[in-house]
């Protein structure tokens, strides 16, 4: 990967380290950050793989996934990996969500394959599991039911536990009741204890033929969690109903630390996907894709094509600012000032985000850094691949550096055993 535009100031957003990770996988990899800046690497894999401590077990004969987590130190070198193994005829493994509480214990949400972790399973199925700072399997549990659960986002509650966010089908028992998707497809959260244990879930369906689904999750100072996603039909999160006649409508809410609701909305008129969510001193910041109009603030956003949106509420919902750009908004993280540093995918116009003059530049994977006031560009840096670049994480640690995952698709020889071969890259990035 190369560096293809670097409008911002000098050294700002310069590649410190970076490591591939050769996956063979289309699942893109997840990335947090440490409280002592460590970097953790959760991802799915379906070659040989070596991270620099050794070959880690791999199934030749297997077509199903196998299963990393990985813990580097902040200048890149590995600490422990583990990589696991599924179980023979099972059929699916799945990265959800990864996250770091204020202990450094790592907490891994997905769809299990039977592992195999510790000398324990791993429940096949949807999981989540909390992992020590030296790699330790510490808690598991699983979420019974039947229908299809995925797991899509999970953020440190800061009192030892953490929030999962996702959607699914048919029954799940999700600890404190059983919930009910309906005829569509619904959206949960779930509030587990540091023993894992289940404090409250919630979950919203939009009715016959319906979709609600819940991709980004962040948790504030004070304990408020904010999830974003789409729907489609009719949904109430709470508040008054929200309608959508479009495919998918994106929105944001946030609930109290004991789940209640606080504030929901959408944007009515767009059609497309909040994926992310992050928060900051009385900032709330969401982002994600769109075609068609919405309104925000009293000014009209417009997309005769795919393009990202970013909005900022403050903590009681109210409206700030949005942007609107030639580019997708894929994943996103606030630092200490509150300063948002954002990641996604561009055809070559990177003006709309850039700090200086805008221009062309070859397409590929880019990373921004915006103030919070308005979402004015710090810097912004592009990265070229020959293939298909998608960022899939974002993280930021104490000093400011950007943690980036995501994947680049590459061929593999006629007769691979699974679709859509992509690998694993990781990136750190200079303040």
């Amino acid at each position: 990967m190369e560096v293809a535009a670097s409008p911002g100031g000098e050294g700002e957003g310069v590649i410190t380290w970076s490591r591939p990770l050769a996956l063979g996988d289309s699942e893109a990899p997840h990335t947090v950050v440490a409280p002592d800046g460590d970097v953790l690497v959760a991802a799915t894999y379906r070659e040989p793989l070596d991270v620099g401590g050794g070959p880690l077990p791999f199934n030749h004969v297997s077509t199903t996934p196998h299963l990393l987590v990985a813990r580097f130190s902040p200048d890149g070198v590995l600490r422990w990996a583990h990589g696991l193994v599924p179980r023979e005829g099972a059929a699916r493994a799945r990265v959800g969500g990864l996250a770091v509480d204020s202990q450094g214990n790592a907490w891994l949400g997905g769809t299990s394959a039977g592992f195999q972790f510790d000398g324990q399973r791993l429940p096949e199925g949807p999981f989540v599991a909390r992992l020590s700072p030296g790699g330790a399997l510490e808690r598991v549990r699983g979420f019974s039911g039947d229908g299809a659960l995925d797991v899509q986002a999970l953020a440190a509650d800061g009192e030892g536990g953490v929030v999962l966010v996702g959607d699914f089908t048919g029954h799940r028992d999700f600890g404190d009741a059983t919930r009910e998707a309906g005829p569509g497809r619904a959206a949960f959260a779930v509030r587990l204890d540091a023993d894992g244990g289940t404090r409250w879930s919630r979950a919203w369906s939009a009715g016959h033929e319906g979709l609600v689904t819940a991709r980004g999750v962040a948790v504030d100072l004070f304990g408020g969690i904010h999830v974003a996603g789409g729907y489609a039909g009719t949904v109430c999160f709470g508040g008054s109903p929200f309608v959508t006649v479009r495919q998918r409508t994106p929105f944001v809410l946030k609930l109290s630390p004991e789940g209640q609701h606080a504030w929901s909305h959408d944007l009515r008129g767009a059609e497309g996907m909040a994926n992310a969510v992050a928060v900051g001193p009385d900032r709330v910041f969401v982002g994600g894709n769109f075609t068609g109009r919405f309104y925000f603030h009293g000014q009209a956003h417009a997309a005769g094509g795919y393009q990202g949106f970013l909005a900022a509420f403050d903590a009681g919902g109210q409206q700030r600012w949005a942007r609107s750009f030639d580019a997708t908004a894929s994943a996103m993280a606030t630092d200490e000032s509150g300063q948002i540093t954002l990641a996604g995918t561009h055809d070559g116009a990177l003006g709309d985000l850039s700090a200086g003059p805008g221009g062309r530049t070859p397409a590929g994977l880019y990373v921004a850094r915006l103030l919070p006031e308005d979402g004015a560009s710090l810097w912004v840096r592009g990265f070229t691949h020959p293939g298909a670049a998608v960022a899939r994480s974002v993280s930021v640690d104490l000093a400011g550096h950007a943690l980036v995952a995501g994947t680049l698709s590459r061929a593999l020889p006629d007769g691979t055993p699974y679709p859509r071969p992509q690998d694993g890259f990781l990136l750190r990035l200079r303040p």
